[in-house]
């Protein structure tokens, strides 16, 4: 049956319609051939990716289990926070501190054992990380029933900050075990973020919100110098993020001995110093304690363990950063 049209312009419409559904009926069977193995690719990449991010979590994910218990809190305090009311505030208190003591339990139980490298060699578990893990759990657990009256005081959602209390922990236990350049900036950066928002917490107080600003610029700043450094042994080293490898491959480089090194440290050092706070990078820090009213012995725990962690390798590492020139100092010496 014919159409009838109103006007001029939806016939050339209809029209063009019809001409692009016959254009596609006669598009040529070479096109969809060469269409097919591209999707098949994308297939099999997607595959193959999501198949080893699946076996690197069946076979490490038991060296991680401390920090998968904060993980499932974490979840588990989003879900009935979306799906309750007030009255359920002391399931909050329950679940948070319940995930921080297993948390804790499971790394009790995990002490003694041999120090292992886990997840294509980003993360590693021993006795000196576990100290500074076990640390951080304890601040956290204590800081949340003692934060109790405060929050009820400020009238705040106390949902948000038991999430960021956790995050924070999470990104803390991360760092403590990280071994990769990658790891070692991203983990910090997440519990940076989390005491920022931590710090002004109390929009309408004004020391808040100032000890807030004050902690934002200096904490992206540090960040900034850090990742600079970081950068510099990148490119030393031969493009390489694993601490050891960077070892490894400023010997294979023979840059061990020259000044980027040197530049690399400085940058490293007082990139975490800021972090630290030590003297002389101790001006923000009255400020921004006398503003925040949370537990601040963790981000210096947190700062020493980054600190201690990095150098760590390098330094026991020495020995054969400079075996290279025993060998060479000896042929000359008893020639």
């Amino acid at each position: 049956m014919n159409r009838i049209y109103t006007s001029r312009s939806e016939k050339n419409q209809e029209k063009k319609k019809e001409s692009e559904l016959i254009d596609g009926s006669t598009k040529p069977l070479g096109d969809f051939l060469k269409e097919e193995p591209h999707n098949e690719n994308f297939i099999l990449d997607s595959t193959r990716i999501f198949m080893k991010a699946f076996h690197l979590l069946l076979f490490d994910g038991s060296l991680i289990f401390p920090e998968c218990i904060l993980i499932f809190g974490l979840i588990l305090l989003l879900m009935i926070d979306s799906t309750s009311d007030q009255k359920d505030i002391p399931w909050l208190y329950f679940i948070s501190s319940t995930s921080l003591v297993m948390s804790i339990t499971a790394l009790l139980f995990r002490w003694r054992e041999e120090p292992m490298i886990s997840f294509s060699g980003n993360f590693q578990t021993n006795n000196f990380n576990e100290i500074f893990q076990f640390l951080i759990l304890l601040c956290s657990t204590l800081c949340i029933p003692l934060s109790v009256e405060y929050i009820e005081c400020t009238e705040m959602a106390i949902t948000e900050f038991i999430l960021f209390v956790l995050t924070a922990t999470l990104g803390g236990m991360f760092l403590c075990g990280a071994n990769d350049l990658i790891t070692i900036f991203v983990a910090p950066e997440c519990f940076s973020l989390c005491s920022y928002l931590l710090s002004g917490y109390t929009k309408k107080d004004v020391r808040s919100n100032e000890a807030t600003m004050k902690y934002l610029l200096m904490g992206g700043a540090s960040s900034s110098i850090l990742v600079h450094g970081f950068s510099w042994l990148y490119g030393l080293s031969g493009g390489e993020i694993e601490l050891q490898e960077i070892v490894n491959g400023l010997i294979n480089t023979q840059m061990y001995n020259s000044p980027g090194i040197s530049i690399a440290l400085i940058f490293i050092t007082v990139g975490i110093g800021f972090k630290l706070s030590p003297a002389p990078s101790h001006q923000w820090t009255p400020d921004v304690y006398e503003g925040v009213r949370f537990v601040r012995e963790i981000p210096t725990s947190l700062s020493i363990s980054e600190m201690f962690g990095f150098f760590k390798t390098p330094w026991t590492c020495r020995r054969e950063m400079l075996s290279p020139l025993g060998p060479r100092q000896n042929f000359y010496l008893f020639k």
